[in-house]
């Protein structure tokens, strides 16, 4: 893979191969997360939700690896289930995506959750669903050909704690203001400030404010 091809590649699966090497397991963790919750929806069974939270947890070391293969098990439930009443709607694949988040590997569930999570109605690689998980690839991993730093005078007690809050709540709105601090930090790089004012799609473990924060 290029880096034009990174830029405008459609289909995360591929993109996780590319970057599950050098990724580290949190990040892949918490893309599999943000997959599963894209493809969830408004209204989560309360056993998905469960399996994201404490991915997520798990990504961060507040869960335990029992914990974890706990909350896999009631999710993957709910995809068995809805190909019990359903057994030829292909939804089956997109419900089974917070399950991957609690997979026991990072790749595996950062490679099947984004693929399940995008299946859509017929699997077509080229689908809007691909795209936006695509999108979401870019957020977490940013551009994996050119090494993001960041310089020590940018982590201000404004930026640092705007990009806590912005993590610990899901703040996303606040990505604007995380690059008027960083600016005010003498932040001049346009791959950071483009990033925070796109409209996204953003996710936890978002590569600017890992970066603004020091997480790996």
């Amino acid at each position: 893979m290029t880096e034009t091809n990174w830029l405008a590649h459609t289909y995360p699966p591929g993109m996780v191969r590319f970057v599950g090497a050098t990724a580290s397991d949190r990040r892949l963790r918490l893309y599999a997360c943000a997959c599963a919750r894209w493809a969830w929806g408004s209204d989560p069974d309360p056993r998905s939700r469960l399996a994201v939270e404490t991915a997520e947890r798990f990504a961060d070391g507040r869960a335990t690896a029992e914990e974890l293969a706990a909350a896999y098990r009631p999710a993957r439930r709910v995809s068995i289930e809805w190909r019990a009443r359903h057994p030829d709607d292909p939804h089956q694949f997109v419900l089974i995506a917070p399950a991957d988040a609690a997979s026991r590997s990072a790749f595996e569930a950062a490679h099947t959750g984004s693929m399940d999570a995008g299946w859509g109605d017929d699997g077509d690689i080229e689908s809007p669903a691909y795209a936006v998980l695509a999108d979401l690839a870019r957020c977490v991993f940013g551009n994996p050909f050119r090494a993001a730093a960041c310089d020590p005078r940018w982590r201000t007690a404004d930026a640092v704690g705007l990009a806590g809050r912005i993590y610990e709540e899901r703040a996303f709105e606040r990505l604007t203001l995380l690059a008027d601090a960083l600016m005010d930090a003498g932040c001049a790089d346009e791959s950071v400030l483009g990033h925070c004012r796109s409209d996204g799609p953003h996710a936890r473990g978002c590569w600017v404010v890992d970066l603004v924060l020091g997480k790996a």
